[in-house]
């Protein structure tokens, strides 16, 4: 393991001072993804800048019409959040879902959302319910879209010197999360899909959210598999539209976890459960 110094901050103002006078420091919380490239030589930081103590960046809340979660809430607090599991199931299922026990207590939404990686459980859901990242600089505060922050493999939006406070969303009751993985534990994505839809006294979807990991280059979201089903009332013909949809959205590869046909194949087919669990639910 290289050679890095170590530091802990308690206030967002003080990361953002240490981050100005490091410009390649490495921000860690849970440091479940960081650790693991250090140990393998595929990172390596000067400075190690610990924030998991500052207060503001904990916890999930609702305020003004949204749900906020900071940067440093663990997917063991989603996991186990009753707002959540009222009010974004989607989330709450994919953090459930999520490695096992022992990573989701050390694990941030955070650090997940930074990792960028393209089979990562949180960026479906988030995308699908419409998420943003916020982001704080000296400069001040600023919102992306969390399809937007998310740019690649590893690659996101955020600046030098900027920190990651957290997300916020409004509330979706009606979502969902489906995940297929090659094993119950510690199952890495073969693919994702999370639906947040809002409908009518009439069942006509008015709103629609629709995200897809692990079947492109970063989280994806559906637009075209959205416009399939915006303002309709779900018929067998209209879900069989928004399946065939599908394909137009995703950009599946070969990978180690699953072919590109095999992807091509069942993304339909998990979309459809997840729109259905989401439909359909009671809440």
């Amino acid at each position: 393991m290289s050679e890095f110094t170590f530091c802990s901050v308690f206030s967002i103002d003080e990361a953002l001072m240490k981050l100005a006078q490091e410009p390649g420091a490495c921000v860690v919380a849970g440091g479940t993804d960081v650790t693991l490239r250090i140990r393998e030589g595929r990172q390596r930081p000067g400075l190690l800048l610990d924030i998991s103590r500052i207060a503001e960046l904990q916890g999930i809340r609702e305020e003004r019409g949204y749900i906020h979660i900071g940067a440093t809430t663990t997917l063991a607090a989603i996991a186990s959040s009753e707002l959540l599991a009222a009010k974004a199931p989607a989330l709450y299922e994919a953090a459930n879902r999520f490695a096992d026990p022992n990573t989701r207590n050390r694990a941030t939404i955070g650090g997940n959302i930074v990792n960028a990686s393209p089979g990562a459980d949180t960026p479906p859901p988030l995308c699908a319910l419409g998420a943003e990242v916020l982001l704080r600089s000296p400069k001040g505060t600023r919102c992306l879209p969390v399809w937007e922050y998310l740019l690649g493999p590893n690659r996101t939006a955020l600046l030098p010197g900027e920190l990651v406070l957290g997300v916020r969303f409004k509330p979706c009751p009606h979502s969902a999360f489906i995940k297929i993985g090659l094993r119950k534990a510690m199952a890495i994505s073969v693919e994702t899909a999370a639906v947040a839809l809002e409908k009518d006294e009439n069942g006509v979807i008015t709103a629609c959210g629709i995200a897809f990991g692990a079947l492109g280059p970063k989280a994806l979201r559906a637009w075209n598999t959205e416009k399939a089903l915006l303002n309709k009332r779900p018929s067998n013909a209209v879900l069989a539209a928004a399946v065939a949809a599908v394909g137009t959205d995703i950009q599946p590869r070969d990978g180690l976890r699953g072919t590109k046909e095999y992807r091509y194949s069942t993304a339909g087919v998990i979309f459809e459960r997840a729109f259905l669990a989401a439909y359909h639910s009671s809440i």
